[in-house]
């Protein structure tokens, strides 16, 4: 392994393939401990945010790499802290998709990751973020339980439309007179 400094200052180390690998303590323990990227128990999440970016601005590739470094590190002092449960970065490999390079994905308890999204040092990140990478945003996901409401309300909100037949027999269309017919039926 190559041995270096990031652009951050902090100390790096380079794989066989070049990749730079920066882990600060509170990232190590948390790769240490299987919390990075895990999905050991996932059932109990309620929720996760992803933090999306696109293509890096002309000349702010420096600025780029430092956020990145700088997004990393935070994340991995918020997992430390246990306002996070796990999160991890990706990136498309066959280049973007709809304008999105990649995203980090933050796993964890709904009303955490409402808190983290509203703290001046998640939003600077994001703001920094913006200023080095095109299309960022932070979306809101929820898991587990939630989805599962998310799901009925929609299922509720499209039967109150009209757009779904209410459960039950005539979800089949058979003996529902406002089901589609084939011609000639």
């Amino acid at each position: 392994m190559l041995e270096g400094d990031d652009v951050t200052g902090g100390p790096i180390r380079r794989g066989e393939g070049g990749e730079a690998t920066t882990l600060d303590p509170q990232t190590v323990r948390a790769v240490e401990e299987g919390r990075v990227g895990s999905d050991q128990d996932p059932s109990h999440r309620t929720g996760a945010v992803m933090l999306s970016f696109g293509a890096v601005h002309p000349g702010r590739e420096r600025l780029a790499v430092e956020t990145f470094t700088e997004v990393s590190r935070f994340l991995g002092e918020v997992l430390a802290d246990g306002v996070i449960e796990s999160f991890a970065p990706y990136f498309y490999e066959g280049g973007a998709v709809d304008g999105t390079a990649g995203f980090f994905l933050l796993a964890g308890q709904q009303q955490q990751l409402d808190g983290l999204r509203r703290r001046d040092d998640f939003r600077r990140l994001v703001l920094r973020a913006g200023a080095a990478t095109t299309g960022v945003a932070v979306h809101q996901l929820v898991a587990g339980a939630a989805a599962g409401r998310m799901m009925n309300l929609y299922r509720s909100v499209r039967e109150e439309l009209g757009l779904l037949s209410a459960p039950g027999p005539a979800a089949s269309g058979v003996g529902d007179p406002l089901a589609p017919h084939p011609p000639g039926a």
